[in-house]
C-alpha cells in the first residue's frame, strides 16, 4: 500500500509523517540513529492492510524541524500528543523501534487513557520509567533478537517484567559476525520484517490474548532451578510449562 506524505504545523514546528491504510490507528516511531526517518518502517507497511498506519518523522528527524538540540523523549511525546491531536487521532496503538520505543513508552505513561497497545522492538528505556511501567495495565508486545548489542537482551527482560501485562518475542540471531555487524540485530524492521509484520498483525487482532500476567519462568532460570536440586541430591522442583 503506497503511503501519503504529508506536513502539519504543530506549535512553533512542523512535522511531517506518511499514512496509509484505514481503520484503527497504529503510530509507528523511528529510533534515533542517523538517518532515521519514517522510511526505516516501510517494509512493515502491510500492517496497513488492516488499520491506519501513521508513520512521523520524530523532531529532529527526516523533513521534520530540526532544532538545534533534539528534544528528549518526554518533549517528543508531547508534542506526539498535540500532533495526533491535530489529526483528530483519539486512541491508539503505538509501535517503536529503539528510542522510538522510549518514546511510546513515554506517551503510554503520561496518556494510558488513549493507548490500547504498544508494540517495543529493540526498545530503550530510561531507568526512572520502570517503576511507573507496573501501573501501565496495557498489553504489551516486546520484541528483540537474541544477539541485539544495542540495547541488550537484558533490556527485554526488565521490560518484560516492569509492564507484566507483556509478552516477549525472542527472535534468532540476526547478525553473520556480530563484532562487525552488531547494529543488523537493532535494526528488526529491515532485517526480520516478515517476522515482525506476522508478530504485530497477530497481536494487534487480539492484544489481551497474547500477554502473560505474571510473566512466565524462562528456560534459563528452569534450568537453574533444576541444576539446584540436582546438586542437593533430589530430582528438583517440579515445573509446569
Amino acid at each position: 500500500m503506497e503511503p501519503v506524505e504529508k506536513q502539519v504545523a504543530v506549535g512553533e514546528f512542523t512535522i511531517n509523517f506518511a499514512s496509509a491504510g484505514s481503520g484503527e490507528p497504529l503510530l509507528l516511531l523511528h529510533g534515533s540513529e542517523p538517518g532515521e526517518s519514517w522510511k526505516v518502517w516501510t517494509p512493515l507497511l502491510p500492517l496497513a492492510d488492516s488499520r491506519k498506519v501513521i508513520a512521523p518523522d520524530l523532531l529532529g528527524f527526516g523533513k521534520s524541524t530540526r532544532p538545534a538540540e533534539t528534544p528528549d523523549h518526554k518533549a517528543q511525546a508531547r508534542l506526539l500528543r498535540d500532533f495526533l491531536d491535530k489529526l483528530g487521532v483519539g486512541t491508539l496503538s503505538l509501535m517503536g523501534s529503539g528510542w522510538g520505543g522510549q518514546v511510546a513508552i513515554e506517551f503510554a505513561l503520561e496518556w494510558p487513557e488513549s493507548v490500547n497497545s504498544l508494540v517495543l522492538i529493540a526498545s530503550a528505556y530510561d531507568k526512572e520509567q520502570l517503576p511507573r511501567l507496573r501501573t501501565l495495565g496495557r498489553p504489551t508486545l516486546i520484541i528483540y533478537a537474541e544477539d541485539d548489542m544495542v540495547t541488550q537482551l537484558k533490556a527485554a527482560y526488565l521490560l518484560r517484567d516492569a509492564i507484566g501485562t507483556s509478552r516477549l518475542e525472542i527472535l534468532d540471531p540476526v547478525a553473520r559476525d556480530p563484532t562487525q555487524d552488531f547494529r543488523m540485530s537493532h535494526r528488526l524492521q529491515k532485517f526480520r520484517a516478515p517476522q515482525i509484520t506476522q508478530l504485530a498483525r497477530l497481536f494487534l487482532s487480539k492484544p489481551g490474548d497474547m500477554v502473560t500476567e505474571p510473566p512466565e519462568m524462562e528456560n534459563e532460570l528452569r534450568g537453574t532451578a533444576l541444576r539446584k536440586g540436582e546438586e542437593k541430591g533430589s530430582a528438583g522442583p517440579t515445573l509446569t510449562p
